[in-house]
């Protein structure tokens, strides 16, 4: 509000104002991109623009302590008060709060009350930066009461005043040898921000090249305008591996979360973590990194792509030329980067490297040659050690004795003998068989998994064939299937066997649970060597309820909202387990948070929410979530939406 003395015109102008702004209020329960900041009740005090003077004139007060430590006898609330001067002298007490840069406000509710002599008017306004647009006000002493109105354009600062309007002239000056004052209280500020956070994503994970283990990464957030940053989160293909809320000035009042401060959240945050990547199958995934303001606005940084390989590459002896030992490298992700073989005699414990090179085949595949050194009789074991681009290692090792020209023929058939498995294919078998290998994967409505994500309640097949090295079907065979709960899920880890058919395939039903990993194992036998498969990820999301009643009401009535998560084999978190309720944000087709509440030890919740600001009729859809959190073996998962109708008419 410019300037601080103000004619008849600029009042006149204020009065029209007012009819106006008194028509419109917020149309729906809450907007994209606002948030909601509570002043001068409830225990909070006001954040007042320093920059603009509090008062002018003699004998003018503001008091802001007041929000929260009044004189005894005195009602909590910011009080104006003007008190004994001459007849018509200068008199303004403001209270101005200023929007965060690059936000407006959007509405505003307040309770307020005054006791006014001639002259004296007391004003709620907004200013668009270039003049003042009247809210509420009035020139008659009232007993407390609610205004709510909602705010349209541009609005970067608001005010309430108690001043004189008629000082100096020689007709009818306003009273100052009579006391006036104003009370204000319950001040809840809606916030318009309209630009969404910024998000960066750093550290080794989204560096080039394939990265296997705990991998560092880091999400960088900031949010130069508005409300500032209330959380970040990254995901892997959908699934989140962090997520880290802000601490916020924040309190819970009336079932809703509310700013304490203008500006609620820190404007920057970084969160450093690790990325366990042993949980990911092995290949391309797509990771994101986003943050979350105050307001519900949402920023991501590009999607970055990493590559996974976890599984160190196989590694067989195989048929070489006379005078050289070789063995062949199989790595289906990264594939072979280096490789070494060596020797050592059986009776000696230190291994002689020979040189090595590495000839690279097909997709995934090499081949390590060495020559032979002269050999005297006796017992030796050869071994070859090879590592993928990513620093996985595998190695592979066979016995072979004799005299010189023995040692040569075993050798170059790859560690068999005669016509044994080295002439047959060049694959020989390993110190613990013939290589095999598994393939494993999760099914559901015939989607093929290795990471799956299914509705609380619902079972899921694990499938999959064992095969030789040379890729042909292994019948008969016994397989250990291990289910392991996430951290909170209640019991042991499940272990079950499953047995192969004629053409190595499998099939096994995972009964209804938690989250669990999902491990396929081989323990070789009869020849043939033990293998494994990568952990299966199979995430559940978490079984949630919800229901209103009354499902139609009036604005300012409230509705209660009550349901329930279920735990099955879990244990609901001692604190009660954390559920948001949110709401459908129609213009922006997503769902965005109303309150937040936690259930009892038995998962049941109830809240209480008012709607205050609807005009017309509102049909609201409404939904609760349980959220991930540490010690709760779920994902995040909802309730079916329910619609209330709100009529504000």
């Amino acid at each position: 509000m410019a300037g601080t003395r103000g004619g008849v015109g600029r009042v006149a102008a204020m009065a029209i104002g007012l009819v106006v702004a008194l028509a419109l209020v917020l149309a729906d329960a809450a907007r994209a991109g606002t948030y909601e900041v509570a002043q001068c009740g409830w225990g909070i005090g006001a954040e007042l623009d320093p920059a603009m003077p509090k008062t002018e004139g003699e004998a003018v007060y503001l008091h802001p302590g007041y929000c929260t430590a009044p004189p005894a006898g005195t009602p909590a609330g910011l009080w104006f008060e003007t008190g004994f001067a001459s007849d018509g002298g200068q008199a303004l007490a403001r209270a101005r709060w200023v929007a965060p840069p690059g936000a407006s406000f959007a509405g505003v509710s307040f309770t307020w009350s005054g006791e006014l002599q001639w002259g004296m008017w007391q004003v709620a306004a907004f200013d668009d930066g270039i003049e003042a647009h009247g809210l509420a006000g009035a020139v008659l002493s009232s007993a407390p009461h609610l205004v709510a109105a909602g705010i349209t354009g541009p609005a970067p600062a608001f005010e309430v005043r108690l001043e004189c309007l008629i000082h100096g002239g020689p007709v009818a000056p306003c009273t100052r040898s009579l006391r006036s004052s104003e009370l204000l209280s319950g001040v809840t500020l809606t916030v318009d921000d309209p630009v969404p956070p910024q998000a960066k994503l750093a550290g080794a994970l989204v560096a080039p090249g394939w990265h296997r283990g705990t991998v560092p990464l880091e999400l960088r957030a900031e949010d130069a305008v508005g409300a500032g940053l209330a959380g970040e989160e990254a995901t892997v293909d959908g699934s989140p591996v962090l997520t880290a809320p802000v601490a916020c000035a924040v309190t819970t009042i009336e079932g809703q979360v509310r700013g304490t401060r203008l500006r609620p959240c820190p404007p920057t945050a970084t969160r450093a973590f690790e990325v366990d990547t042993t949980r990911l199958a092995d290949g391309v995934h797509t990771l994101r990194g986003c943050a979350t303001d105050f307001g519900g606005g949402q920023g991501c940084a590009p999607d970055a792509r990493i590559e996974v390989d976890n599984s160190a590459p196989e590694v067989e002896f195989g048929v070489a030329s006379e005078g050289e030992v070789a063995a062949t490298v199989s790595d289906a992700f990264s594939g072979p980067a280096a490789g070494t073989i060596s020797v050592r005699r059986a009776d000696s414990e230190t291994w002689t490297d020979l040189q090595t090179t590495l000839d690279r085949g097909g997709a995934g595949r090499a081949t390590l040659h060495a020559q032979l050194p002269d050999l005297s009789a006796g017992a030796y074991f050869f071994r070859a050690t090879a590592t993928d681009a990513a620093g996985n290692s595998g190695s592979a090792q066979f016995r072979a004795a004799g005299s010189p020209d023995e040692l040569r023929h075993q050798v170059a058939a790859g560690g068999g003998r005669g016509s044994g498995p080295a002439s047959r294919g060049g694959r020989p078998p390993s110190a613990h068989g013939r290589a095999t290998h598994l393939v494993a994967y999760l099914m559901k409505d015939g989607t093929a998994e290795r990471r799956l994500t299914v509705d609380f309640g619902t079972s899921v097949v694990v499938r999959g064939r064992l095969t030789d090295a040379d890729r042909g079907g292994v019948a008969d065979r016994s397989l250990a299937v291990v289910a392991r709960p996430e951290a909170g899920g209640a019991g042991a880890p499940e272990r079950r066997r499953v047995v192969t058919d004629r053409a190595g395939r499998f099939e096994l039903r995972l009964p209804p649970g938690t989250s669990r990993s999902v491990l396929v194992s081989f323990h070789g036998g009869g020849g043939l060597a033990p293998t494994h498969h990568r952990p299966l990820a199979l995430r559940v999301r978490a079984g949630v309820s919800l229901t209103a009643a009354p499902r139609s009401l009036r604005t300012g009535e409230r509705v209660t909202l009550s349901g329930r998560v279920r735990a099955g084999a879990a244990r609901i978190p001692a604190r009660g387990k954390l559920v948001t309720i949110q709401y459908l944000d129609r213009a922006g087709g997503r769902w965005r948070p109303a309150l937040v509440v936690r259930t009892g030890a038995r998962g049941r919740f109830k809240a209480r929410y008012r709607f205050r600001y609807v005009t017309g009729v509102a049909r609201i859809r409404l939904r609760a979530t349980a959220l991930p959190e540490a010690g709760w073996p779920y994902a995040s998962g909802s309730s079916a939406a329910v619609t209330v109708k709100v009529d504000g008419r």
